[in-house]
């Protein structure tokens, strides 16, 4: 009998995915906050700093082409503010995680003496299949202050799509003077309920050298009155306050943070924004 070699087939391309880095650094210069250190590698796109409130503070709004994470993606962000210098990092819209590999961004943010530091990423949208993990921690001086908030999508809600990821995680840890302020996060698999019905979650956060617990009363009382949320504030340790929010929706939800913020930044005696998040 006569053997016959089997048919070669062309190797099956398998996705790495890509390593993105971006390094971002702030520092006073002439009565201003200048970006004066960037360095980014794909997907992240270039970025510069615009002063929009006229306060000197910078503002700079992350970029990724792609406008999400592909699987087998790895993303890294190093943020770090000088003494002194005052800063908003914004994203360029909702970010998406693809079905595939599992995907991850880590972000590593540092503020230092007297510093201070918006971060206000807009939310993330899991598809169905995909599996992502992020972790973003901070790290603040005695003095440096934070504005922060995070927050996920069921998925593509407009399309029906509840849970249908393969698994989403997230980690959110911030430090001062190197002792733990807050740790929190969540582990999900897909194809349960982890929302009570609602389409959106997100934590906030603002940490000062100060007593916070009158400002966790003040937003606590406005947040109960929100339309389409569920949301509470509280103070569980001195110089931080913290706050989750329940939306049915993306317009409600942002409605809240951007509450939150408002209240945050006049509570610090800072100016209003110059702009909201949307």
């Amino acid at each position: 009998m006569k053997l016959e070699a089997a048919p070669e087939t062309a190797p099956v391309a398998v996705r790495r995915g890509q390593h993105g880095v971006l390094r971002l650094c702030f520092a006073p210069r002439g009565g201003k906050t200048a970006l004066t250190g960037r360095y980014s590698r794909a997907p992240f796109g270039a970025v510069r700093a615009n002063y929009p409130d006229g306060s000197g503070a910078a503002e700079v709004q992350i970029t990724n082409p792609s406008g999400g994470t592909l699987g087998g993606d790895r993303l890294e962000l190093e943020v770090t503010l000088e003494p002194g210098s005052a800063a908003t990092v914004l994203t360029q819209a909702a970010n998406k995680a693809y079905r595939g590999e599992e995907s991850s961004q880590r972000a590593v943010l540092s503020v230092g003496d007297g510093a201070f530091l918006e971060y206000l990423p807009h939310h993330l949208i899991p598809y169905p299949s995909s599996s992502c993990s992020q972790e973003t921690t901070f790290h603040l001086t005695d003095s440096a202050s934070l504005i922060t908030w995070d927050a996920y999508a069921a998925g593509r809600v407009a399309r029906g799509e509840r849970f249908a990821f393969d698994a989403l995680r997230a980690m959110t840890r911030v430090w001062r003077n190197g002792l733990p302020k807050a740790t929190d996060g969540f582990d999900f698999t897909g194809g349960a309920e982890h929302f009570g019905g609602y389409s959106y979650v997100a934590a906030a956060y603002v940490s000062a050298p100060r007593d916070l617990a009158p400002l966790a009363e003040e937003l606590h009382g406005y947040l109960c009155r929100l339309p389409g949320t569920l949301a509470s504030a509280s103070a569980p340790t001195p110089g931080l306050c913290a706050v989750r929010v329940l939306a049915t929706g993306a317009r409600p939800l942002y409605g809240a943070l951007n509450g939150f913020r408002d209240l945050c930044r006049k509570f610090l005696e800072l100016i209003a924004p110059a702009r909201e998040v949307w």
